[in-house]
């Protein structure tokens, strides 16, 4: 019986030394530390991690095909960093905001546009200057499409029209001579504010066709001539920022009946007229003059003409400028027998480089088309 068992281990022996090695080697590459290894990339292929083996809410559950992604992916994995999310309501004003002009083009004539800031706003006004009693006594041109614009923020008042041309056959000199001219002699430049620009108002006009005024006699220059008779209406004043410009130029108006007829002065404040500046631009010739006011803007004045916060002490400023294609007609041409005069009249308060400079700008912001 011992030696039966004995041959029967002995038999399983052999095998017992086969399955022995086989044992030991296993069991000593489970003890081994693997080799590191470099990150795999991410694929949308990769196993899931062994933490996560169990299916989770938006995984791949039961018999779906492997591979396939879940409507969610983001479901059950840590929160990434991200840049913080951008409110998509207010995209569509910051795109408004971006494409908002900052400017507006007017076609001036068939021949003239500009361009001007949004501060600027077209008045309503559209009367073509002079007042009809005043047109006998205006200077000669005959204006059209008089475009009116103001800028409140600076209390300034911007104008744009077009005429015939009433300069042929003169030359630089003669213009700036006749600009330079006294008041009331029909040609200078402070005659131009009075009746085309900065004419009195409607309310003094319906007072001199409607009201008796009282009339006076004044000596002539020749004295051995009898005195003429004059008569002056004080013009009545509403708040608007014109009415305030037209009564720096003038307060009211006079006729005066002389020998060779009558004539309508105005009693025109206190003003120094600068040399006049010629210069060309975009293929345009400008003449340019200036009527720089002596008198200050008092703080009932400011109060009532609602103007700018900082105006009290500051001194109106008169611009005008003539323009016309390069070169200027001085000389009639056939060719050009129809080129239209440009008119541009500023006025603002504040005598200084300031207020010249913004005038060119304006200026060299005309174009022709």
């Amino acid at each position: 019986m011992g030696k039966k068992e004995r041959l029967r281990w002995q038999h399983f022996l052999p095998l017992f030394l086969l399955v022995l090695p086989l044992h030991v080697f296993a069991r000593q590459n489970a003890d081994e530390t693997p080799p590191a290894q470099a990150p795999a990339e991410p694929s949308s292929q990769s196993a899931p991690p062994a933490d996560q083996g169990q299916p989770k809410d938006g995984e791949p559950k039961g018999d779906q095909p492997k591979g396939a992604q879940p409507e969610d992916d983001s479901a059950g994995k840590p929160p990434v960093a991200q840049s913080p999310p951008q409110n998509t309501s207010d995209a569509p004003k910051k795109e408004a905001t971006k494409s908002e002009p900052v400017s507006l083009s007017y076609s001036l004539t068939n021949t003239y546009s500009v361009t001007l800031p949004l501060e600027w706003a077209a008045n309503t006004k559209s009367e073509i200057p002079p007042p009809a009693p005043l047109t006998p006594y205006a200077p000669p041109f005959h204006l059209s499409g008089n475009l009116v614009l103001e800028n409140l923020q600076r209390g300034g008042i911007l104008q744009f029209a077009s005429s015939d041309n009433p300069f042929i056959g003169h030359d630089a000199y003669w213009l700036d001579t006749q600009m330079h001219s006294p008041t009331g002699s029909g040609m200078s430049l402070l005659d131009f504010f009075f009746y085309y620009f900065f004419p009195p108002s409607d309310a003094c006009m319906h007072q001199v066709l409607t009201t008796y005024a009282p009339a006076s006699r004044v000596s002539p220059d020749d004295s051995d001539s009898p005195g003429y008779l004059q008569v002056y209406y004080s013009c009545p004043l509403s708040d608007t920022l014109s009415d305030f410009y037209s009564t720096q130029i003038s307060a009211g108006i006079t006729f005066q009946h002389t020998d060779n007829g009558t004539r309508v002065l105005a009693p025109i404040g206190d003003f120094y007229v600068a040399p006049m500046e010629q210069f060309e631009s975009s293929g345009i010739t400008f003449f340019v003059f200036e009527a720089q006011g002596m008198n200050s803007v008092t703080s009932d004045a400011a109060r009532r003409f609602h103007l700018p916060a900082n105006s009290q002490g500051g001194q109106p400023d008169f611009f005008w400028a003539i323009a016309c294609t390069s070169p200027f007609p001085f000389v009639a041409d056939s060719g050009r027998k129809d080129a239209p005069i440009l008119h541009v009249a500023y006025a603002r308060l504040g005598v200084d480089a300031d207020a010249r400079a913004e005038f060119m700008n304006i200026l060299r912001e005309i174009r022709t088309h």
